[in-house]
Formats: structure tokens, sequence, C-alpha cells
């Protein structure tokens, strides 16, 4: 994949101090499939291992590299500079899917990647031209590291969560903060940050039990026109080029379908219009009829009904039932402590620690308060989509301390 890359762009270079305009760029690449097409029409899509209809792209691979990784002279980052390009030119919404989500704006001296910054001033430009503009993150719940949040073994995921509440939320370098400050209550209308769950049981007739849907993807869709996809995290290891060496491609669809974005007549491209609807549909828990409920991106009946309001219920569902973490109601790590003790005493075990629903849940209908079997509560959710809990943990200092091997680790470690 290395090599590839390499050659790709020795044939064609990608200048280091711009992300170049598609348009220019892949000309050649569609000349070259054109004739490809021509001389190979018989090739099966079987035999190309290939879902779903074929649609023509416009292509651009992209890549973290430096000397350590490929030997080029100087670090690239073009990943880095193509999401911060097609974030500014975004002119209805963004979709982002990554494992991480950890990055700067523009007076930050720490993280040094600014697709923080980018998205910020692009929700900033649409307040002000008073136009509707949406932005829709999905990450994990918590850092996929051995340890729950409290454990004595746990720096790593401590340290993580550190960086992207940093990010999110907590302090003056956070969006929400800053967009807070400036917009106040209007800031949901613009951005909303969400993560995965679901439910199951660990063998027939076994207990009801839960866990995140870890999100390992790294995926950003743009206005139903251009997607990015490839194996960079949101954060300075895979963004910066002198560490972590990664590869995506961009694609800019060349097919385009009627759409609507706000209610307004709109070209959506067929690559990147049916992968959003593919991932919506999952998430939302969608039927193959309901999917024309999710045509217009930006919509307050698909933003607001559909988004918040799916991700809010199905979050108080989970809460009900399992406590879990990670959650907005608990902000120090006494207090999970104290309701890890609550819910031992109560039940026998901790259920916020190991995922497991009690035998019979409190439930309140019609004015009555009864007992019922959990899985009643669980049978109301849609999808997988919850609401990110941006309040956990938010009265403690999470970075490692002294007596944590993690505390001798650079930071740039963490992000």
């Amino acid at each position: 994949m290395r090599n590839l890359a390499q050659d790709t762009l020795v044939k064609n270079p990608v200048s280091e101090h711009d992300f170049v305009d598609l348009e220019s760029m892949m000309q050649m690449s569609d000349r070259s499939s054109e004739t490809s097409e021509k001389d190979d029409p018989d090739v099966s899509a079987s035999e190309c291992g290939q879902v779903g209809p074929r649609v023509s792209c416009r292509c651009q691979v992209v890549r973290s590299v430096s000397q350590w990784s490929t030997g080029a002279s100087q670090p690239e980052e073009s990943i880095h500079k193509a999401y911060c390009s097609l974030i500014e030119k975004a002119e209805h919404f963004i979709y982002i899917e990554n494992q991480f989500f950890i990055s700067g704006l523009w007076e930050d001296e720490i993280i040094q990647n600014r697709v923080l910054d980018s998205i910020y001033k692009r929700i900033l430009q649409a307040y002000k031209e008073n136009k509707c503009f949406r932005v829709i993150i999905v990450i994990p719940l918590s850092p996929g590291f051995q340890g729950g949040v409290d454990d004595g073994g746990a720096a790593t995921v401590r340290a993580i969560m550190h960086w992207q509440y940093r990010t999110i939320s907590w302090e003056k370098t956070s969006i929400l903060y800053n967009l807070n400050t400036l917009l106040g209550p209007k800031t949901q209308d613009y951005i909303s940050f969400y993560g995965l769950r679901t439910y199951g049981r660990t063998f027939v007739g076994g207990p009801l039990v839960t866990s995140q849907v870890y999100v390992h993807s790294k995926v950003m869709i743009v206005d139903d026109r251009i997607a990015y996809i490839g194996s960079s995290n949101i954060n300075d290891r895979s963004l910066l080029g002198s560490r972590d060496s990664e590869i995506g491609i961009v694609t800019e669809d060349k097919e385009f379908v009627d759409s609507s974005m706000n209610g307004e007549t709109w070209k959506a491209g067929k690559f990147a219009y049916s992968l959003r609807r593919s991932l919506w549909s999952e998430h939302l828990g969608l039927s193959s009829g309901e999917i024309d409920k999710i045509s217009d991106p930006v919509a307050e009946t698909t933003y607001r009904d559909l988004w918040l309001e799916t991700a809010k219920e199905n979050s108080r569902i989970y809460q009900d039932v399992f406590a879990c973490l990670p959650n907005d109601h608990i902000h120090s790590r006494a207090a999970l402590r104290q309701s890890m003790n609550y819910w031992r005493e109560k039940l026998g075990h901790t259920t916020i620690d190991l995922g497991i629903a009690p035998e019979k849940i409190e439930c309140n209908e019609n004015g009555e308060s009864k007992m019922v079997d959990p899985i009643e509560r669980l049978k109301l959710v849609k999808g997988h989509v919850v609401s990110f809990p941006l309040e956990f943990m938010c009265e403690e200092d999470l970075r490692p301390v002294f007596n944590e091997g993690e505390f001798y680790a650079s930071p740039q470690v963490f992000h």
C-alpha cells in the first residue's frame, strides 16, 4: 500500500503547500479510467469484489509520511490539508466518524493539527450568514484501551479522555466552550457529538449486557458530494506527517442524483450520498422503507427529530437499564465509586462496571411504578446511536500522575 501511494504521487505529485482542487488533479485519472473501461468492458462486479452499483468518481490519494516512513525529504501532511480544505469549503454539512477526535483551535500551542479550528470557523461563518449548517461527529464513547476509567492500570485511558474532552467540551481550548460563549443554546443547531452502543445476551438464557460499538472508521462526508476514507485518526499522531504514517483517498462524485438540502433542490453525488445513507440508516435503526427520512441531511426532521432525539431516547433507555458508563451524571472518580457501591449493595454486582442488566427494573406507566423485565425497555432502542457524554468526569484532571508510568512518557504519545 505504501509503495502504491508512493508511485501514484510521484507520477501525479501533490503540492506540499496546498491541497489542490480535485478537478484539476484528476483529469489524468479520469482519462485512464475511461480507457481502462473501454479496454476491458466485460469485467464483472463479482470478479472485482464489488458491493453495490459501480459509480464514477474523481479520486486523490493523500498521505501522512516523512523521512522515517518513506524516505521523503520532508514531512507530507496532505491528509491534514485535505481535511481542513474540505471543511472550509463545505456548503451545508460535515459528517465525521473517527476513532479519535483530538485537535486544536488557532491559539492552541500544544495540539498542532487544525481540523477543529476549521470546523469552528466554518460554523461561525454559517452563524454570521444566518445559514443552516450541520456538523455531526461520531466517535467511541470511551478509548479502546485496557481498563476502566477508575482502574489503577488505566492511565492511558484517562490520558486520552483528557485530550479528547479538552478538544470537545472542557476548558477554553474546546470547541463547545468557545461556541457556547458566542452562540449560547444555538450551538447545538450547528454541531453535535455521538457514540454507538448495543445490547444482547452473552449466551442463550444469559443476562442482558451492553457495550459500546467501538468506532474505528476514519470517514468524512461533505455535502453528499465528497468523501474521505482512510487510515488516519483525527489527532497529531496521524495528521502531522512527521509521526505515524497514514494513507487515505478523497473521492469526488462525477455522477449525481436528485436530492435536497434544507428543503432546497440539491444534486447529491451517487457514492457520497449512498455511503452516508447506508451509515445513517444503520446508526438510526431505519428499515429500507424509512431511508428516505434521511435524504435531506440538514433538515430539522433529520438533524433534530432523528439524530438528536433518537440519541437522547436511546441514552435514557440504556441509563435506566444498565446505568452504563460513561454518562453525564458522573463528574468525578469519587462519584463513580459511590455509584458502583450503590449498585453492588442493591444487586450484588456492579452493573455499571460489568454492563449487566438487573433481572427487573422499575418502570413508571400512567403514574404507577412497577417492576418489568429490562428487555421491554430495550425493545424501544432504535439503532445504535447514543449521545456522547459531554460532562463525564468533568471535575477531574485525567492526566497521568507521578506514580503512574505514563507520567514519564511525553504527552505527545497520547495525542
